[in-house]
């Protein structure tokens, strides 16, 4: 496919922000009375990987797999980067370090990839249950499976979502199935199944005895509860990225599990992964969903009424 440069809408964008910046920013909003904040406007492009974006792809995966070197990270950004076919990167020019990307791996095809073997073994150490960790082994054997690598700056606008995915597949990937040179590369990109792994918070605190306090006229101090690992799916999860959501909603089977990379205080939301399993079918549902919600700029699709309000929570 040729190089692809799609202006998106003017959005709203300011600098990069971090988990823990994130996680104090709904707090400190609350507490302010006044004041504007510092809000850049920028066009963002959508790209086809290349050798440029090497080390903003690296910062990107790292971030998302929430290691500062995570064991066959460089593969795993080589093997995007020449994949130019299908996958995309989101750049606010084109010789600009990318600030978000979204792309299929076929797991089959790529099973020698060290970056790929090594993330196996890091979801299997996080898999909750035995069963989970039986199906998530199962899932990786099956053909036509893909791996998802769906990760943006988290103040990145929400309304990328909806032409980045409808781009990958609703556009790339039917493209490749249809147009690449030989049998065996149309088959790879034949997408049966779809491994998601993405972020998302979950507040740890719940008020215990909460009618027996308000007769006692006192509140009982909140407790900090264990991650709910294998949650219900929708349950006390906080979305950065509205389309997670509507995949949950839609996955087979998915789990949580906390991350690592920094201390969280008391009166702090749980920054956590999420991993989740739909198949093709699903998720096409799901992206449906979403664009009915917030809208398809790349189709001139407008968010339904009713629709809006649902989506703005999870921005």
């Amino acid at each position: 496919m040729a190089d692809q440069a799609q202006p998106s809408t003017s959005s709203s964008y300011t600098s990069e922000s971090s988990e823990e910046d994130d996680a104090q920013q709904s707090d400190e909003g609350q507490d302010r009375s006044g004041g504007d904040e510092d809000v850049i406007n920028v066009d963002l492009e959508f790209f086809d990987p290349s050798e440029i974006d090497y080390h903003g792809l690296k910062m990107l995966l790292r971030s998302l797999l929430d290691a500062e070197d995570f064991p066959g990270c460089t593969d795993l950004v080589e093997a995007i980067i020449r994949q130019r076919s299908v996958g995309t990167v989101v750049k606010t020019a084109e010789t600009d370090d990318p600030i978000g990307v979204a792309t299929v791996l076929n797991l089959s095809r790529h099973s020698t990839l060290s970056g790929l073997q090594n993330l196996k073994a890091f979801l299997m150490n996080h898999c909750p249950t035995k069963e989970l960790q039986a199906s998530l082994n199962e899932a990786w054997a099956m053909d036509g499976a893909g791996v998802v690598i769906n990760e943006r700056l988290l103040n990145c606008p929400p309304q990328l979502a909806s032409p980045l995915h409808h781009g990958l597949f609703d556009e790339e990937i039917p493209w490749a199935v249809e147009d690449e040179p030989t049998e065996e590369l149309r088959h790879s990109f034949d997408f049966k199944y779809y491994l998601f792994i993405s972020r998302v918070y979950q507040d740890m605190f719940q008020e215990d005895g909460k009618q027996a306090a308000a007769q006692q006229g006192a509140s009982k101090p909140r407790k900090r509860q264990k991650v709910q690992t294998t949650e219900k799916r929708g349950s006390g999860v906080v979305y950065t990225r509205p389309e997670d959501q509507f995949y949950h909603q839609h996955s087979s089977w998915s789990f949580l599990f906390p991350t690592n990379n920094r201390p969280t205080r008391k009166d702090e939301l749980q920054p956590l992964r999420i991993v989740m399993w739909l198949k093709s079918a699903a998720a096409r549902a799901a992206r449906l969903e979403l664009y009915k919600a917030i809208g398809n700029m790349a189709i001139g699709q407008e968010p339904e009424p009713l629709l809006q309000g649902a989506a703005s929570k999870v921005q």
